[in-house]
Formats: structure tokens, C-alpha cells, sequence
């Protein structure tokens, strides 16, 4: 071991977003370098198979502000009991904030949300946090030329990962040959109700949507929908377990995923390591573009066309000869984001930071 490594981040696998999914890989997957350490105000009960320590402080309100003044002695608690060499936290706010001043030093991965269109007193806890971190990370590049921008700070960039072993094309699951497979949150902004209007648009087809955590759109706040029921149409449940989940990908014909923005998702990585076709949006700030090339490994669309989106779908499920050239090739450009090779450069950062 080089060193002891804390890592900070609000949620524990199974009911977490793809920031938290990333911050455990990224925490488990380094513990063969480090004895690894994860402060959490999450109750999940991930596979922790003994190579990381949990320590998990209760969840407040405004934990930017009740952790660095009433309740800061259970923070310094955590502290004292690691007594970390170097710390990694995932969003800015809370841990970036409430982390900004102990000793190690920090490295922040910022994952999007947490940082774009904030004002006022969060627009200066984020400033803070990231005035006092020793470097930031983003997954993309649009994410870092708007964290420059907006805050002052470069980023170094590091892409998000998919775990190839999981994630993979098994021959032995049937495949449908005529359904379009939708992951992640029943969101507005993620394209969900776009997709239903292309699956009005395209009966002959089914399209299956696994759900949001739990499936409850009070989960995604105000952007949380339902998905109107249609002949067509079938929801499924959150299915935290991922051989379980790559199964359902392998079970599909193709994938869309139609949202207006993203930074680095992890969804069409997975779809395309099990050897499907994405169907995915393009844009200034859509993090698909970092990864699918637009009719060499997948097709890409503007945000809000169902035209576009329903013509794309038609177009592979008519072009079987297509469809199998893409899939080959998101295969190959899947490969590249084994999150092994991606966790290597987290290594090395963090061992660099830490002996400085």
C-alpha cells in the first residue's frame, strides 16, 4: 500500500446516480495501491468484500453549512480515525466544501450537476471548494471548459469507465428483434417522453423502459415523470443488480437514449460493450459525443428531434447489415473505457498528489 486514500461521495450502490456508481469503482478498484476509506451519508450496502472501510456520518440539510459549523465535530471524528494521506471527493458540494480545509490533499472530481447554473451562496461554497482543492477532475471536456470558465480552475480530464466483465455480449440471452431499450431516470431532460412520442410514431415496435430508482419519479424532483401507457410500451423496475441489468441490454435490439444533456454517461458505455447499437443526442454540453462517433459506432441526433430519433430507430430495426457494422464497432470503442485503464490514471494522479 502507498498510502490511505479517502473517498467521499453522498450515495453507496445499489440506489445511487452514475457520479456515486463512478466514485466506487474509481474507490474500490484503487485498493490494491491504497487502504481505502469512503465517508458516505448513504445507508446502501454495496459488495464491499473487505477492501474498503465505510464510515457513514447522518444526512442533514445543508450539509455545506452543518457540517463545516454545528456538526463538524463528526467530520473531524472520521478524520482522526483515518487520518488520510490524500482525499478524493466526488461533487464539490457537499464534500468538496466541507473537506476545503483539512490537511491532505484534495482532489475534486466534478460530475456536472453540481456545478452548472448555481448561484448565489452555492455559487460561492463551489468557488470555495474548488479555490482550496489540489486539482479538480472532469469526465469531459465540455464539463472542463465550462468549469475554467465559470470558476477559474482547470481540470484535468479523465472519462468515466464501463466494467467489461459485467458488461459484455452473452450469447446465450435471447434477443428481441424488435425492441428499443431506454435506461435511467423517467426524466424530462433525459428524453424519456421523447422516446414515448417515437414509440407512438413506431407501433410495430416495443420499447421497454427501465426505470428510475425504485421507480418513483419523486426520486428526479420536478424533472420526474411518468411514462403514459401504451400498447407498446413497457416500464420496468430499477434493477440494481448489473449482471441483471446487462442482461436486459443484451435482450434489446437496439438502445436510445434521447437526452437533452449529460456529462459523461454511463448507459450508451454499457449498451455498446454488450454490443448494441446507441441511439443518442448530440450538443454542446451531451457527453455522448465523447464517446460515440455518429455512424461509425452509433447515430446521433439533435435533442428534442422525434423525427430523427423515430426515422433512427426505424432505419436499424429495417438494416439488420448496418446494425450489426455499428454494434462491431461499439464493441471495439467500448474497450477503451475499461474501467481498469481509466482507474490506472485516477492511480496515478492521486499518487502524485499524495507525494508532492
Amino acid at each position: 500500500m502507498t498510502g490511505t486514500l479517502l473517498v467521499a461521495s453522498s450515495h453507496l450502490p445499489p440506489f445511487c446516480g452514475g457520479a456515486e456508481l463512478v466514485a466506487w469503482e474509481i474507490a474500490r478498484r484503487v485498493s490494491n495501491n491504497f487502504d481505502v476509506h469512503f465517508i458516505t451519508t448513504s445507508t446502501g450496502t454495496p459488495d464491499i468484500e473487505n477492501f474498503v472501510e465505510v464510515h457513514t456520518v447522518p444526512r442533514r440539510r445543508w450539509m455545506p453549512i452543518t457540517y463545516s459549523t454545528l456538526y463538524s465535530s463528526e467530520i473531524k471524528k472520521v478524520m482522526m480515525a483515518v487520518s488520510p494521506d490524500i482525499i478524493h471527493c466526488h461533487m464539490t458540494l457537499p464534500w468538496g466544501y466541507v473537506l476545503r480545509n483539512v490537511k491532505p490533499p484534495r482532489v475534486i472530481t466534478c460530475h456536472g450537476s453540481e456545478v452548472r447554473k448555481r448561484y448565489g451562496k452555492e455559487r460561492y461554497f463551489i468557488k470555495s471548494a474548488m479555490r482550496h482543492a489540489t486539482a479538480i477532475t472532469s469526465p469531459c471536456k465540455w464539463l472542463a471548459d465550462y468549469i475554467e470558465k465559470e470558476y477559474g480552475r482547470k481540470s484535468v480530464i479523465i472519462p468515466n469507465g464501463v466494467d467489461l466483465v459485467n458488461f459484455k455480449p452473452m450469447t446465450d440471452i435471447q434477443r428481441s428483434d424488435n425492441a428499443v431499450l431506454y435506461v435511467g431516470r423517467f426524466n424530462r431532460n433525459k428524453g424519456a417522453l421523447d422516446l414515448v412520442e417515437a414509440a407512438r410514431a413506431l407501433p410495430e415496435y416495443e420499447f421497454w423502459f427501465r426505470g428510475s430508482d425504485r421507480n418513483k419519479p419523486a426520486n428526479v424532483g420536478k424533472q420526474g415523470i411518468k411514462i403514459p401507457s401504451l400498447p407498446n410500451v413497457k416500464t420496468i423496475g430499477f434493477i440494481p443488480d448489473e449482471h441483471a441489468l446487462a442482461e436486459l441490454y443484451n435482450q434489446a435490439t437496439i438502445c436510445a437514449f434521447p437526452s437533452q444533456y449529460e456529462v459523461f454517461p454511463l448507459v450508451g458505455l454499457e449498451a455498446m460493450s454488450c454490443g448494441r447499437t446507441v441511439v443518442a443526442t448530440i450538443g454542446p454540453r451531451n457527453g455522448f459525443v465523447e464517446y460515440v462517433e455518429n455512424g461509425r459506432d452509433g447515430i446521433l441526433i439533435e435533442p428534442h428531434d422525434i423525427k430523427g430519433l423515430s426515422k433512427s430507430i426505424q432505419y436499424l430495426m429495417e438494416n439488420k447489415a448496418e446494425r450489426r457494422r455499428l454494434e462491431k464497432n461499439a464493441l471495439e470503442k467500448a474497450a477503451k473505457y475499461d474501467w481498469d485503464v481509466v482507474v490506472e490514471r485516477y492511480r496515478v494522479l492521486l499518487e502524485d498528489l499524495m507525494h508532492r
